[in-house]
């Protein structure tokens, strides 16, 4: 029998994202596979807390242990005593933390570094190391956009691999979607008039465009009075998004619904999904929204355009643009044809591309890659 591929996880995250919930996944969603899965994070991590019982073995650290060698030593020690074969690196911190781990510790060990962020290799000579030097093996991107960052910063495309974020497809056949709605239309502070919904759900942060996306709803309200927005997530411009729309939360055409665990039932219940963003690496909630049969408008910025295939799977505009956004929003409200159209092919695209099989099955192959062994 061969032996397992034993994988060491390290995420420098106390809280959840959408990065550890991948993680969750690929540990969870690999289970018939010949891996076995070891994580290292800070003790008060929720990625641990939620894949404790699916892994082997758990290395605890300090986020602040990125340069510390005695951690090094420690994680040396947990590496050998369970025969570690790949270090999996999910964060900047960790990157930093396998880097000098495997350049001082463990060269025996191979390395793979995931990046999920659309950021420029930073120009000092430690980032340059960290990115050019052969002790990574390889880089896991989450789109071809930062795919194409690593290489135009100088990283050889040979040893990067683009593999989607993926999303657990769930039941979206009629009676969902009709019993999820009827959740969304009792929404507290929303006018009981509504017909048409739309939801954005995300970090409430400058980069996700939302006061783009009030602006544009500011526009649609007057042609179309029976819009309704739902802006779920939290974050810094709570406030101030708030202030910006004031006359229509007033109105009952706007509620901010705070940060929420059924953005799924949210997704099932909305006509469409907002994501105006002004920079996005990916946009894993595009791919919820289109297991939801949900249709999506977005922006052509970055790696949107590699979910939304505009006139095919959903809409994209230019970023930054509310009257972009406005006139995408009022086609897509007077065209419930074409909305049901974008989001059956949504539905199909999502599943064949982007579900946590085919997540799973390219980076097992990566796995199988950088250690040169061959599956017959």
């Amino acid at each position: 029998m061969i032996a397992p591929i034993r994988v060491l996880h390290i995420d420098s995250a106390t809280t959840w994202g959408g990065g550890q919930s991948q993680i969750a996944t690929l540990i969870r969603e690999s289970k018939d596979m010949n891996i076995e899965h070891y994580l290292a994070t800070p003790n008060q991590s929720k990625l641990w807390y939620k894949s404790r019982s699916q892994i082997k073995g758990h290395f605890s650290f300090a986020r602040s242990a990125a340069l510390n060698p005695f951690a090094m030593l420690r994680a040396r020690a947990f590496c050998r005593e369970h025969s570690i074969k790949i270090i999996h690196a999910h964060c900047g911190k960790s990157h930093t933390f396998a880097f000098w781990l495997k350049r001082y510790f463990c060269p025996e060990i191979k390395l793979i570094v995931h990046r999920r962020i659309p950021a420029k290799i930073r120009s000092n000579l430690f980032s340059r190391m960290k990115f050019e030097s052969p002790m990574v093996n390889h880089f896991i991107t989450v789109s071809e956009f930062i795919r194409g960052i690593l290489i135009d910063d100088g990283v050889d495309g040979n040893r990067i691999a683009t593999i989607r974020s993926s999303k657990k497809a769930f039941p979206c056949e009629a009676d969902d979607k009709a019993r999820a709605r009827s959740a969304i239309q009792r929404t507290k502070g929303l006018s009981p008039e509504g017909t048409f919904f739309i939801l954005s759900a995300s970090r409430l942060v400058p980069d996700k465009g939302l006061f783009i996306l009030i602006e544009a709803f500011r526009h649609l309200v007057r042609e179309r009075p029976q819009s309704r927005l739902l802006i779920a997530g939290e974050g810094p411009l709570d406030k101030k998004l708030k202030s910006t729309a004031r006359a229509l939360v007033k109105s009952g055409h706007v509620a901010f619904l705070g940060f929420r665990k059924d953005v799924v039932e949210l997704l099932l219940g909305a006509d469409l999904f907002a994501i105006p963003s002004l920079s996005e690496g990916l946009g894993s909630t595009i791919v919820e929204a289109m297991m939801a049969k949900t249709t999506v408008i977005g922006s052509f910025v970055e790696g949107i355009p590699e979910l939304i295939h505009t006139g095919v799977n959903g809409l994209t505009v230019m970023p930054g643009d509310p009257s972009a956004l406005y006139e995408g929003m009022l086609r897509l409200a007077d065209e419930p044809k074409l909305r049901a159209l974008l989001a059956e092919e949504a539905l199909t695209w999502a599943h064949a591309t982007c579900s946590p099989q085919v997540m799973v099955e390219k980076t097992y192959g990566i796995y199988l890659q950088i250690l040169e062994v061959s599956v017959k």
